[in-house]
């Protein structure tokens, strides 16, 4: 079993628990085969055909999986830091829990894969394609995702904290709970995400696009927005205190109750905004940004709409949603 040529040909053998570090298996049929537990630690996997593989538990540590092809294998647990998976395939993998600390899986292809709490911690994710991938509770800290894509991507609780998502597409992702503190995102497709009560406090979103985006009870404090695009977005009951919105779109946006004290707004669209119980009226705000763009639409804060007056229905309408949640708020939803 030790021969090397004869592993490369062992398709649906039961490899389980073998120690084959440091083999040289590049370009192996291992489709199907059973490696549950195996030690791969440092092999050269690159080119191999590994779909369908049940790899559970493996260490994969080092590993060089280059063009390594993974779909449909089942990753659950199995520990890949450090390796190589340049453009590799793990096109509907089970990863449940995987570790990839530092890997390299720059242009990798991850669609539809199940990546829950799985840890990308310093991992170069460049060009990598999420789309459609289950990613709740999944850790991406300092992360490289510039240009990666997270089209319909579930990121329930996921934490990115000082990630770099440069240009990246999360168009129509779930980013509900999910934790951007830090994180670049200039320059990113956010259109039509589900946001609630998610954390993109500092993070630096210059135009960054969120049209239509649901960004409700969401943190944005201190964010760098400068010419970001909200057009349509609701903003509802979410903070932007201290938040730089020089030159930004908000053309038909609800920030109703939200928190904007010392933001600045310079510039900004507030055509058909809605700003009421935000303590943004007419007169003071410009005052205080004579620049601004507004329309007979907008919608201006008044004496009857303060923050303490928010409507029992709207409040019940966010406790209402975050309770639906708060089974994975308690797993997830950790600072």
């Amino acid at each position: 079993m030790n021969d090397a040529a004869t592993i490369k040909k062992l398709s649906g053998y039961d490899l389980s628990g073998y120690s084959l570090k440091g083999s040289d298996l590049s370009g192996a049929q291992l489709a199907q085969a059973k490696l549950r537990g195996a030690n791969l630690a440092g092999a050269d996997l690159s080119g191999a055909d590994l779909s369908e593989a049940d790899l559970s538990g493996a260490d994969l540590s080092g590993a060089h999986l280059y063009q390594t092809k993974l779909a449909g294998a089942r990753l659950t647990g199995a520990n890949l830091s450090h390796s190589d998976c340049t453009s590799a395939d793990f096109r509907d993998a089970k990863m449940g829990g995987a570790k990839l600390l530092t890997a390299k899986l720059p242009e990798s292809d991850l669609r539809n894969a199940e990546l829950n709490a799985a840890d990308f911690s310093g991992c170069d994710l460049s060009a990598a394609d999420f789309r459609g991938a289950k990613l709740s509770g999944a850790l991406f800290y300092k992360a490289n995702l510039n240009r990666a894509n997270f089209e319909g991507a579930k990121l329930f609780g996921a934490k990115l904290h000082d990630v770099n998502l440069r240009n990246a597409i999360l168009r129509g992702a779930d980013i509900s709970a999910a934790r951007f503190r830090g994180a670049d995102l200039r320059d990113a497709d956010m259109v039509n995400i589900k946001g609630f009560n998610a954390d993109l406090s500092h993070a630096n979103l210059r135009q960054t696009n969120f049209e239509c985006a649901d960004m409700r009870a969401a943190s944005l404090s201190g964010a760098q927005m400068q010419n970001v695009v909200f057009d349509g977005a609701n903003l509802s009951n979410s903070r932007l205190s201290r938040a730089n919105l020089s030159h930004a779109s908000l053309e038909q946006s609800n920030l109703w109750a939200s928190r904007v004290s010392g933001s600045v707004f310079t510039q900004a669209n507030f055509k058909a905004t809605n700003l009421m119980a935000t303590g943004l009226n007419k007169k003071f705000t410009l005052s205080e940004f004579p620049d601004i763009e507004f329309s007979d639409e907008t919608r201006w804060d008044d004496a009857r709409y303060k923050r303490v007056s928010v409507s029992t229905a709207h409040t019940q309408s966010i406790q209402s949603a975050a309770a639906k949640r708060s089974f994975f708020s308690r797993i997830f939803n950790r600072n």
